[in-house]
Formats: C-alpha cells, structure tokens, sequence
C-alpha cells in the first residue's frame, strides 16, 4: 500500500531508541498514518532503531538529545520544527529508574529524575502546544507515567514523586489546552519488560527470575511486554479519542488490584 506522505501527522516520541518508545515508533510506523521523529540521548541505540524499522528518511528520522539540559531541548526543537512545519503528537516516553528511599537518594539522582521524568515533558509540550493549536485537527500529548505514579515504590522515591507529578501535570495541561482543539492524556504501565530494569539486575538469569515473579503475582498472571502499551498510545493518537482530555489510563495486568 503506497503511502500518502502529504498528510502524515508527524509526532515526536522521547527515548524512542529502545523499549516502549521503540515499540510505539514500530507500531505508529505500521500505521502508516504518521511521520515520526524520534529523540534520544544514545546516538547508537538511535541510529540502530532506524535501521530496524526501515521506513523512508521522510517517514521517520531521528534527533539526539540530552533531556537533562534544556538548552538541547530547544536545540533540538528548532531543528525538528523547522524541517517538520506541523506538529501533531508529543509522546513523553524517555524516564530513568534511580533507586532509594528518604535516606539512601542522593541529591544527584533527585534532581535528575526530576529534569528527565518531568521537567522535560513540560518543556516540549510548552514548545510544542502553540504550534499544534494552529493545526487545523489540533494536537495530542501523550505522557508515559508508571503505576508508581499512583502506588509509589518506597524504594524508588525520586522515581515515584516524578511520575505523580507527571500525572497531575497531564490533567492541569488538560484544562488549559483543550480551548486549543489539543488533547493531554497519561499512560500508566505497570511491569514491562524494558531496559529500565536492565540497569539493576546483574545477570539476564537473574532478570527473568525478577519478571517471573513479578508477573505470576499479578491478576493477569505475566508481567506487560512493550505491544501492551501500544494500544493506548495508538488510542490517544487517534480520532476515536478526541473528546477525551485528562485521562489516566492504566496498563498493568491488574497490578494496582494487589
């Protein structure tokens, strides 16, 4: 089927190299309904996913992009938006994962969960948003939140107040922006196998034991693998959504019943 590249709605996805963001990338791609571009800090894992989903070079592309330092931030958007005229979608996909309690977080690790979980979201939809409140089906924006963001892990405190505020985040952009025809929803995923969890297990032995009994514990019996997710992205993205605004969807095989 060939593709109408005029009226592909381009979207932009955060830590789209690996993980959820590349699953969404692959499945948004399929679609053949949007022109992606994709942001990472890892040049390799960047330049390797554009190699596995093919795609023309004017169908996905991809920009590097430190989301700790909001000079890149703008940087990269002045590069994004003055090759991509419109933009339709923000997916705020990138996260990190630091571990610790009251005691055990250092200052360091707080202040980066907080640029890269929620400061960076902020400042692309603030970038972003008056750009697609000129498009004429105006815009969509995506944050990727966790459970913990409601039943937060004690043992991942920065991790957990990041995404709670990325939740409240998406619900006050909501009820500013929808006078702009641009919708604001949340995804919360529970468990999914991920590069997230990779960082704290020291054998891939070992990882599985952790998602095994992470997963029989729940109600539907497995962890969630990254085509779980998907769905709600691609929901969100769509028409069937437009006139859902501030939603909180969880994706968690039941975790949040436990």
């Amino acid at each position: 089927m060939s593709v109408d590249r005029k009226h592909l709605k381009t979207v932009l996805i955060t830590g789209g190299g690996s993980g959820i963001g590349f699953e969404i990338a692959k499945q948004l791609l399929a679609t053949q309904l949007y022109r992606l571009v994709l942001l990472s800090q890892n040049r390799q894992k960047l330049e390797a996913a554009l190699k596995m989903l093919g795609g023309s070079s004017d169908q996905i592309s991809s920009v590097t992009c430190d989301l700790r330092d909001s000079k890149q931030i703008k940087t990269a958007l002045e590069r994004i938006t003055a090759t991509h005229k419109g933009i339709y979608g923000l997916i705020n996909n990138a996260g990190i994962y630091p571990l610790g309690g009251i005691s055990s977080t250092r200052e360091a690790s707080w202040d980066e969960a907080m640029a890269i979980n929620l400061k960076a979201p902020f400042l692309l939809a603030q970038a972003l948003a008056p750009l697609m409140a000129k498009n004429s089906n105006g815009g969509r924006i995506i944050n990727i939140s966790s459970t913990a963001g409601i039943l937060p892990n004690h043992f991942a405190l920065a991790y957990s107040v990041s995404k709670a505020a990325l939740v409240h985040l998406t619900r006050t952009l909501a009820k500013e922006l929808g006078k702009d025809n641009i919708t604001v929803n949340c995804i919360c995923p529970g468990i999914v196998r991920s590069p997230i969890h990779e960082t704290y297990h020291h054998s891939e032995t070992e990882l599985e034991e952790f998602y095994a009994k992470r997963g029989t514990a729940l109600p539907l019996g497995r962890i969630g693998e990254p085509a779980d997710v998907t769905g709600a992205v691609k929901f969100f993205l769509s028409e069937d959504s437009a006139w859902i605004t501030g939603d909180v969807l969880v994706v968690d095989g039941g975790r949040l019943l436990l």
